[in-house]
């Protein structure tokens, strides 16, 4: 085999195995509409609250950007674009990520609710616009170290 049919095998066998593929990173640019957060009949008083402060400011294009920490290695906070109540962008440094794995405030209601149900403590600390600023959720209150903490930041756009 000549040098230039080994170079062309060689081109063709990277294009069939997927080395001109885009990384399993990348991200498609659709939109993924927010799944509303509907209070139910018997609904925490203090989430069903701040979500109706929330709604009453009628905010569809915002960025909200969620830090967690707990007792494992630190990770950078996630930042969700939401705009016509849509994840539009989601970040984390300067890695781009998949929609589903941002956040909206619609979906820290839901998160909050899941947590209430079955967490042995749940605490929020709201700002008057029903933003959850500082979550703490532990699981266990028999068990050491396993609390996880959010920030949340929201900002409109």
């Amino acid at each position: 085999m000549n040098p230039l049919q080994r170079s062309s095998l060689a081109l063709l066998l990277a294009v069939a195995l997927g080395a001109g593929a885009a990384p399993s990173y990348a991200v498609a640019d659709d939109p993924l509409p927010v799944d509303p957060f509907v209070p139910g009949i018997h609904e925490d008083p203090t989430l069903a609250t701040a979500w109706q402060r929330w709604q009453s400011r009628a905010i569809d294009d915002y960025v909200i950007t969620v830090r967690r920490s707990c007792y494992c290695p630190p990770e950078s906070a996630v930042r969700t674009v939401v705009r016509d109540d849509a994840v539009r962008r989601v970040t984390r440094g300067e890695k781009r990520l998949g929609p589903a794995l941002g956040y909206s405030m619609d979906g820290m209601y839901v998160r909050l609710r899941e947590a209430m149900a079955r967490a042995d403590r749940v605490e929020v600390d709201w700002t008057e616009r029903g933003v959850p600023r500082a979550i703490t959720i532990d699981p266990d209150l028999s068990a050491a170290d396993e609390e996880t903490y959010f920030s949340v930041v929201v900002r409109r756009l």
